[in-house]
């Protein structure tokens, strides 16, 4: 079960905290300023550029955080924190001047609210700007000592999408789902492992968590498929998993902006997480309502590791099920064959699951659903999913599939006339794959196989139990039908049977062009009519099963009238036996009473 992840969806992204240590990631070359303006003089000087220098990282899990940055611009072989990770393109940041309120000590925006521990110096313009290439973004505060003083740097919406954006490796704007916590500098800052130096130029490393999902829904394993109706068949909704679902801190770290759960408009209080803590995501759920014209066998869920390799998952352990809103244990099935509901299925993670597929390094949650039709279904069934997840410090993030997959199936409709468009009765037919097939006696069954009839009325292969050769009779009306039949949906053009996805040459055709063509062989005419004595060639759309609409009139011609078996000279030779016969009767009674005498 080695699946191709295909189908995207919106990045999400979210922060923990702004903090982050100096440096440089290996993905994207940045040319570091060789040397920072610090100055051993412990006066701030009148001459120099006051700047703030903002380096936007994207990371995968608070885990990554990194210890907080010290305003400098080190050798990147000293920034670990930094070591491999991408810079972001086009995130907007302000930055604002601010002054503190009474005798507050401003170190920390998150927790030290505006109005009352401090306010903005409107002595100063803000200032806007968006990370380069580079995801650098150089803010100028002006010069010399008028422009000392503490400056607060945000993040901002795009003034066109109204969004947190940035623009991904792929040119692609993206939506950020939680900006960066805004944080204050000092301007000139005192250098923190040498405090008689002083910084004018500060540089910082912010970074945004990016849970970077994708959504691929498929049907046994393509975007299209079709098989005799009342066959199993399966659908898989494959998730790329976001980061951050489950780490062990390995330093003390604050989790900000904390949403309730179960009221995503309430924030709760910080998180304070120490070295050595656990940190789980609220939940991790996959949503799928199945038509109301599939019957639900089972659903299974498995981990795919970066290898393709699925693990099967236990229900009750690393996942729990509800069906209807029902919650269903292991070793129940998750079933409902009931045709015309719906089945709304949701798969959730444990903190068990959360934490086997995080340490088992798997990359994908795929859940497996396990279907069939009626057995004379027509016509066409899509369908998606969604996921919900929240990782704490993040907003929630809801997305749904695209690219959607669907089954297909065909029927038709045959009327039973004579000559003169009277309906006829009691015609039996049965139907074959091919032409050659109809001639050789080759006709499907009900498991979309194809075997031959025998004479004694037994098949080669043999039928497997609880399977019958797909047979239909004419009633009173002169009407028969054939229901449920596969259709071809695809240009199968490296002959393996099977769609895939990512050859642009086996996308599934549009609803117009989906059709398959079957010959029908009258196999028992009506009593007083001749055979039809040739296969008959249909072409099944989505659209011939409509009884609105007849695809075959197939004309039985009258039985001609024979000659009668007798004739004149047996007759003749009749009536000469009877004489004969009556004639030696008497003779035999003459002579017995002869004797007698």
């Amino acid at each position: 079960m080695n699946r191709k992840w295909i189908s995207k969806t919106a990045m999400a992204l979210g922060v923990l905290t702004m903090a982050g240590s100096a440096g440089v990631g290996t993905v994207i070359h940045v040319a570091y300023a060789a040397e920072q303006n610090i100055s051993s003089n412990a006066v701030s000087d009148n001459t120099s550029t006051r700047s703030i220098t903002v380096w936007k990282y994207e990371i995968k899990s608070s885990s990554e955080l990194g210890g907080r940055g010290d305003g400098t611009n080190p050798d990147p072989s000293k920034a670990p924190d930094l070591g491999g990770k991408k810079l972001m393109k086009d995130v907007n940041f302000e930055v604002i001047k601010v002054k503190a309120i009474g005798n507050a000590s401003l170190t920390d925006p998150v927790k030290q609210k505006e109005g009352t521990e401090w306010e903005q110096d409107t002595s100063f313009t803000s200032i806007k700007g968006k990370t380069d290439a580079n995801g650098k973004l150089t803010f100028d505060v002006g010069t010399g000592k008028a422009a000392d003083g503490i400056y607060l740097v945000r993040e901002i919406k795009d003034s066109v999408s109204g969004d947190y954006t940035y623009t991904n490796e792929n040119g692609e704007t993206k939506k950020i789902n939680k900006p960066m916590d805004p944080f204050f500098v000092h301007l000139p800052q005192t250098k923190r492992d040498d405090t008689g130096k002083l910084i004018y130029d500060v540089h910082v490393y912010p970074k945004n968590i990016v849970t970077d999902t994708e959504l691929d829904k498929t049907i046994e394993g393509g975007k299209g498929y079709s098989i005799k109706a009342g066959n199993d068949f399966q659908w898989e909704a494959t998730t790329k998993l976001p980061a951050g679902l489950y780490f062990k801190a390995d330093k003390d770290m604050i989790i900000t902006d904390v949403v309730d759960p179960a009221n995503p408009a309430n924030k709760l209080p910080n998180i304070n997480v120490a070295a050595g803590d656990e940190v789980y995501g609220n939940y991790f759920k996959v949503s799928d309502s199945l038509d109301e014209r599939l019957l639900l066998q089972d659903v299974e869920v498995y981990a795919i590791d970066k290898t393709g390799t699925p693990v099967k998952l236990t229900n009750g352990t690393e996942y729990e099920v509800t069906l209807g809103g029902t919650k269903v244990t292991a070793p129940n099935k998750v079933e409902d064959l009931t045709e015309g509901s719906k089945k709304d299925v949701v798969v959730s993670l444990t903190q068990a699951g959360m934490k086997k597929v995080t340490l088992d390094e798997d990359t994908h949650l795929q859940v497996v659903y396990k279907v069939t039709t009626n057995k004379d279904f027509n016509g066409t069934i899509a369908n998606k999913y969604g996921v919900d997840y929240l990782i704490p410090g993040q907003e929630p993030v809801t997305e749904e599939s695209e690219k959607n997959p669907e089954f297909f199936d065909g029927g038709f409709d045959i009327e039973k006339t004579d000559e003169n468009k009277a309906v006829l009765a009691d015609a039996e037919f049965h139907i074959a794959a091919s032409e050659d097939d109809a001639k050789e006696k080759k006709f499907l069954a009900s498991d979309g196989k194809s075997y031959t009839l025998n004479d004694d009325g037994t098949t080669t292969p043999a039928l497997p139990t609880g399977i019958s050769l797909l047979t239909t009779k004419s009633d009173a009306s002169g009407k028969a039908e054939f229901n449920g039949l596969a259709l071809d949906w695809f240009t199968d053009s490296n002959g393996d049977g099977k769609q895939d996805p990512n050859i642009p040459s086996e996308a599934t055709w549009a609803h117009e062009a989906i059709k398959k063509d079957y010959w029908v062989v009258e196999t028992k005419a009506p009593k007083g009519y001749e055979l039809v004595k040739d296969p008959i060639k249909v072409t099944v759309t989505l659209d011939t099963a409509d009884d609105a609409k007849v695809e075959l009139d197939i004309v039985n011609k009258k039985e001609t009238d024979l000659p009668f078996t007798g004739g004149a000279g047996t007759t003749l030779m009749i009536v000469i036996a009877l004489g004969a016969i009556t004639i030696g009767t008497a003779t035999m009674a003459i002579e017995k009473k002869r004797r007698q005498v």
